[in-house]
Parts: C-alpha cells; sequence; structure tokens
C-alpha cells in the first residue's frame, strides 16, 4: 500500500530513488522539503511504508540533506525513536549519510551513538564539505556524476 499522504501530493514525504552504487539503492530525503510536520501523528507510519515498500528488502543507504532545515523541521522526540528504532530493524540499512548536518541531527546522533550499539548508527556518514570538496568526498563512495550533481544542487 503506498504512501496515502504521497498519493494526494507527489514528494510529501521528500522520500526519493536517485542513484546506485553497484547493488545499493540510494535514497535522498531532505526535512526542509517535506510536508509533514506530524500535525496527525502519522509521519512514522507513512515513513515505515516508504521504507519497507520502496527500498524493497535490498540493500540501501539513506542520504538525509538537512541543508536549509529551519526549527519547524526538526522532529519531536517520540518520532526520533521510533525511526530510530524502524531503521535498526532494517537488515538491509547500509549506511546513513548526512549531507549539511546541523547541531540538531549531531545532537540526536550523538545521544542514539551512546544508547544503542545498532549497527546503522556507527554507518553514518557526514558530508559537511562545499562546492568542490563535497563533489570530491562524494566521488570517494562511486556515485557517478551526474548523481554527485543532482545531490549537490539540491
Amino acid at each position: 500500500m503506498p504512501c496515502p499522504k504521497c498519493q494526494v501530493k507527489a514528494d510529501y514525504h521528500n522520500f526519493l530513488k536517485f542513484a546506485s552504487i553497484n547493488e545499493t539503492t540510494l535514497f535522498y530525503t531532505s526535512p526542509a522539503k517535506t510536508d509533514d510536520f506530524n500535525e496527525d501523528g502519522t509521519k512514522l507510519a507513512n515513513f515505515k511504508i516508504h521504507i519497507q515498500e520502496e527500498t524493497t528488502g535490498k540493500p540501501w543507504i539513506w542520504v538525509v540533506d538537512c541543508g536549509k532545515m529551519e526549527y519547524k523541521h526538526f522532529t519531536e522526540f517520540s518520532f526520533n525513536m521510533g525511526l530510530f528504532d524502524l531503521l535498526s530493524k532494517d537488515p538491509n540499512l547500509e549506511a546513513v549519510w548526512i549531507i549539511r548536518s546541523n547541531t540538531w541531527i549531531n545532537t540526536i546522533i550523538s545521544f542514539l551513538r551512546t544508547i544503542s550499539s545498532a549497527r546503522f548508527i556507527h554507518n553514518i556518514r557526514y558530508f559537511d564539505q562545499t562546492g568542490m570538496e563535497l563533489y570530491e568526498a562524494l566521488k570517494k563512495t562511486s556515485l557517478d556524476d551526474s548523481a554527485i550533481h543532482w545531490l549537490i544542487a539540491q
């Protein structure tokens, strides 16, 4: 069953397949581009739908772009813990890449690292460079040029 909110408005949750590296699919999310501010409490359930249906039980990497986030995009503790639990149980999640991180995201991840030994939490990679430095850092991941240019342009 597809996410009901994304059926009404495409890209409501900004969970986009954008590239592959060998057999691993990369999905992109930008909290600043989502329209879900969890007013009705369904945000976690809808992300669960995206992850379960779109990653199709195959290896994947989640690229989270924190650029342009404002206070309204910060998530509440219960959502963070629910998402953490969901990701911790996903054997196909190979890594999480954080692009243009911020204090909010860094604090959440630092906290989670103190309370968990989940595999994915230790496979978080930060890309906080800009311009050519960001391009060079992403190039080392084996992403092709078109995917790198797309990411940088977001």
